[in-house]
């Protein structure tokens, strides 16, 4: 695990202490590395155990995590440990080319974010509560992702008819319900992986915008997918089917989110145009041969492309 120059003396002094439990004042821990940014006294997440963090590889390549921090009285206590979802590198004893995660959190701290978990969170764009509502949790079109076979019907092994897809559907799902037309380097992503379920897979509860840039850590990064999905349920409160509801992360309240577009209260009538306006789009088709969230089997009112 890589080391920035900064937090390398306290990775040093970390790694030649002998006790299991160390208490440092924000004073003390200042003296080993510099100054702190402002983040570190004002966000809790600041000091969450994230390996892509430079101040957090520091403890946790010494074999030391932060057990618990004190913001009013400027402590942090260190424990010998490792988290339990800290991830394990392969045996091969290479050493990688680049470490993407380091560099992000790199980028992050330069920019004045505390984490990687609050520059995602500002830059990431969920739909109006009041839209989504209008939903009742269901998803909007039986489409499943298959980018093999994408443009093609399926069947599922429970009987149901599906129209296999690659991302757009869900992204004319989201960009239809906000409407909003796409814009330059953005990604839409799936808050649970759940590719292979029509009952999530274009559900509005599920989806949200990004950067394209911040787009992977909504995939790869645990923290980031742990606060997008306590984010998501707090927002919606909805799961998928099966999942129990998240529990709240670590500094999660002290994030700042990107404003959702303006809500609607007529989303139906909204989707109903715009479907009107793409016959030839996969959730068009889908919702014209198999059904969608409004209406009961195919949806006759929706004009076949010539």
């Amino acid at each position: 695990m890589r080391v920035s120059p900064k937090y390398g003396p306290l990775a040093a002094w970390l790694s030649a202490q002998t006790d299991t439990r160390i208490e440092l004042t924000f004073a003390e821990f200042s003296a080993i590395v510099g100054s702190l940014p402002t983040s570190a006294t004002t966000y809790p997440s600041w000091w969450g155990n994230t390996a892509g963090n430079p101040q957090a590889s520091a403890w946790l390549s010494s074999g030391w995590m932060v057990d618990s921090v004190d913001l009013n009285t400027a402590r942090v206590v260190f424990r010998r440990g490792t988290p339990a979802s800290r991830r394990r590198s392969g045996g091969s004893g290479k050493a990688p080319i680049l470490d993407g995660t380091a560099a992000l959190a790199t980028f992050c701290e330069r920019a004045g974010y505390p984490s990687i978990e609050a520059a995602v969170a500002e830059q990431t764009v969920f739909l109006d509560p009041i839209t989504v509502a209008q939903t009742h949790g269901g998803a909007l079109f039986p489409v499943v992702r298959d980018q093999a076979r994408r443009g093609q019907d399926a069947t599922l092994p429970d009987g149901r008819r599906v129209v296999c897809c690659d991302n757009a559907t869900p992204t004319r799902a989201f960009l239809w319900a906000a409407d909003r037309i796409n814009g330059s380097d953005t990604q839409f992503n799936h808050v649970w992986n759940t590719s292979n379920d029509p009952d999530a897979y274009t559900a509005l509860w599920n989806l949200c915008c990004t950067p394209a840039f911040l787009a992977k850590a909504t995939d790869t990064h645990d923290g980031v997918k742990a606060m997008l999905r306590y984010r998501a349920f707090d927002l919606f409160g909805f799961v998928p089917a099966g999942v129990e509801a998240p529990d709240v992360p670590d500094g999660y309240e002290s994030l700042v989110w990107g404003a959702p577009p303006p809500a609607t209260d007529q989303l139906e009538a909204r989707l109903r145009r715009r479907l009107a306006a793409s016959p030839k789009s996969r959730a068009a088709h889908a919702a014209r041969t198999i059904g969608w969230l409004f209406s009961d089997g195919p949806d006759s009112s929706l004009i076949a492309p010539a």
